[in-house]
């Protein structure tokens, strides 16, 4: 439902593929142009949430959900079935291409980080496309630029956790003690505050099994 301003609360969750910039610089172009595309496609057609696609922006995929907040054990799902895809797609690069794979791939040149965040938006038509704007839009984009120094983590805005009411379902599924504290800061927009988790400490991930090429969770470069 909007408000007077014409702002509807929306909840964001935005997979995006670390390292994907050296990727594409280093990597075969023949390689990068089919499988970029493929790993895209494969995590739109994870949606268990039914999201919308605000955007597609290179390298991640702008998921919103307006009306009732989905529940927290649906987000972990939601992202533990992101990290699923994610694997089973790199797995399968190895199986098809093996050459491609260990040039590329093998020594975890990708990961995945997933930005949770609550907020306002407001829609756009724009010569028959619809267009996301508000702050809360371009602080679910800024924040894929951050100071976490891990390639797989889960990142929860602050925002997205104060409307969280049932915190013993919050530590269930995110383990509180293991979140770890963030912040950036943002000209015009101020502080944003954050929790993270990395793949390493997600117990929601353990009966998953996942790529080897995820298990390398710091950053190289």
């Amino acid at each position: 439902m909007e408000d007077k301003n014409g702002l509807e609360p929306a909840f964001f969750c935005v997979p995006d593929i670390t390292g994907f910039t050296k990727f594409i610089a280093t990597a075969d172009i023949n390689f990068t142009k089919n499988v970029i595309p493929a790993l895209l496609r494969k995590l739109i057609e994870c949606n268990i949430l039914k999201m919308k696609i605000g955007e597609i922006e290179g390298d991640a995929i702008f998921f919103y959900k307006t009306g009732r907040l989905p529940s927290v054990g649906k987000v972990a799902e939601q992202c533990k079935i992101i990290y699923q895809t994610f694997s089973d797609f790199i797995g399968s690069v190895e199986q098809s291409d093996p050459e491609n794979y260990d040039l590329y791939l093998a020594d975890s040149q990708l990961g995945l980080k997933i930005i949770i965040h609550y907020g306002h938006i407001s829609t756009a038509n724009i010569k028959g496309r619809i267009k996301l704007l508000g702050s809360d839009v371009i602080i679910a984009h800024k924040l894929l630029k951050n100071a976490i120094e891990d390639y797989n983590y889960i990142l929860l805005t602050d925002k997205y956790l104060s409307k969280i009411k049932d915190r013993q379902n919050l530590e269930q599924w995110f383990h509180w003690e293991k979140l770890r504290t963030g912040m950036e800061v943002y000209e015009y927009m101020g502080e944003v505050g954050y929790r993270y988790i990395t793949l390493d400490d997600m117990t929601f991930m353990m009966d998953v099994k996942l790529s080897p090429v995820l298990r390398s969770n710091k950053k190289t470069s």
